[in-house]
């Protein structure tokens, strides 16, 4: 897995799976709720997202004013936030690649 951010913009590629990588995108998350009222993540790849991102993502939205957006490209992750009824609290949306 990769990240990248730029504003308030992260971008992660590759698949989300240890908690290695749940520590990097806690890291970036925390770093930039300090200094912007809205995130937005874009995930490339993935098929899936560990509980622990989740959480997390879960916890920022309940607990601050915080307004993210989560954009997803594998229709397999798009489905799985879905059938956790998280596409309202997370904000998700597909990303087309036409």
């Amino acid at each position: 897995m990769e990240i990248k951010s730029s504003g308030n913009k992260i971008m992660i590629t590759g698949n989300i799976k240890s908690i290695n990588h749940y520590q990097s995108i806690a890291n970036e998350l925390d770093k930039l709720k300090n200094s912007h009222q809205n995130i937005t993540i874009y995930i490339y790849d993935s098929i899936s997202i560990t509980s622990s991102v989740i959480g997390h993502l879960c916890k920022l939205v309940s607990t601050t004013n915080l307004a993210l957006s989560l954009f997803v490209e594998n229709d397999s992750l798009h489905s799985l936030l879905s059938e956790l009824n998280l596409i309202q609290t997370l904000n998700v949306k597909k990303i087309n690649n036409q």
